[in-house]
């Protein structure tokens, strides 16, 4: 097993979709884990290559919205796609021009690079590791990231270096950038501590601390004034989050609410052969860091991993499920179930 890694540099996206879950302004990690997937499935065949985890450095985000008023909320900008069309009628005359039904959606415009590691690269030869990065470079524009058309890629990098000359050169390729990582330790400390002061605290409120605008009225007491009344002026102060740090609401994977269906007996399926099970989004705490601040390439890859009914998004060492974590969990609490997963 070779220390190699694919290096996709400032991939420029038209179009993303920005909402994941309860959260908008970026797409879930499950959208990149699942494009180097895909590319690893065509490099199986033509180079007996595969791709594992997935890290994302982010360069730039503009996310398609529109304040009509100051201090207004934000509505994502709508498109009518084809703006114009025209039909006929049932005796093949020209109709008037349509307009079709806006669709509501959140897009987004982002460039970002993504780090791969490919632990079956064992050449070392430069003419065939600039054939591979051409073979990668045209497989990826023939690919969407997360629903969004891929414009240019900067360029790709095959690099199979030891870990702090490999950080050298990401910091040299990549910078200035920010790395998503997973804090869902965050979270589940913070959660602890919830349940100290409120023993009916849920796992919600914990996240919503974390996720929420949440402000507080301090009073302006008079010089007279003891104690404040409905009268009294308040100043409004941002209550800071439960930690320090550019912490982000993420959805990070799903959770299964459903027994596992033989495909012939749920109706619209994508294909005849694939059993069935319906899931609900999972998310989470993570937060952007400079890519300055990584000390082992191989800490920022996401990796899948599957546990009962979880199949969730995490950052560390890739971990094969044994057969008995893959079977179906009793345990329906789901707070509790939730930050054992994390473990």
């Amino acid at each position: 097993m070779s220390n190699a890694y694919i290096v996709f540099e400032r991939i420029s996206v038209q179009d993303a979709n920005c909402i994941a879950g309860f959260t908008y302004g970026f797409p879930a990690i499950t959208h990149f884990l699942g494009f180097g997937h895909a590319l690893s499935r065509r490099l199986a065949v033509s180079q007996q290559l595969t791709l594992q985890g997935c890290a994302v450095i982010c360069h730039q985000h503009q996310i398609h919205a529109y304040q009509p008023k100051e201090h207004r909320d934000y509505f994502f900008a709508q498109t009518k796609n084809p703006p114009r069309e025209k039909g006929k009628d049932n005796k093949g005359r020209e109709k008037a021009t349509i307009s079709p039904p806006i669709i509501e959606e959140g897009k987004m415009n982002m460039t970002v690079s993504l780090v791969m590691a490919c632990p079956d690269l064992n050449t070392s030869r430069t003419a065939e590791i600039n054939a591979l990065a051409k073979t990668i470079m045209n497989l990826a524009h023939q690919h969407r990231l997360a629903g969004g058309s891929i414009q240019s890629i900067a360029a790709v990098h095959v690099l199979n270096l030891d870990q702090q000359t490999l950080s050298k050169k990401l910091r040299r390729l990549l910078l200035p950038g920010f790395v998503l990582i997973d804090r869902s330790d965050l979270l589940a400390n913070h959660y602890q501590a919830l349940k100290q002061q409120q023993a009916d605290a849920e796992l919600m409120d914990a996240w919503l601390d974390f996720s929420a605008l949440k402000y507080q009225a301090k009073p302006k007491l008079k010089e007279n004034e003891l104690e404040a009344t409905d009268k009294t002026e308040a100043e409004w102060i941002r209550m800071d989050k439960p930690a320090k740090g550019w912490l982000v609401p993420i959805t990070n994977g799903y959770k299964a609410i459903s027994p596992i269906y033989p495909s012939d007996e749920v109706a619209n399926t994508r294909d005849s052969t694939t059993p069935v099970c319906f899931v609900e989004v999972v998310h989470s705490i993570g937060e952007w860091i400079s890519l300055h601040r990584i000390q082992q390439v191989s800490d920022m890859l996401w990796h899948y991993r599957q546990e009962q009914d979880w199949y969730l998004c995490q950052q560390g060492e890739q971990t094969q499920p044994t057969a008995n974590e893959l079977e179906d969990a009793a345990d329906d609490d789901f707070n509790d179930d939730f930050l054992n997963s994390l473990n």
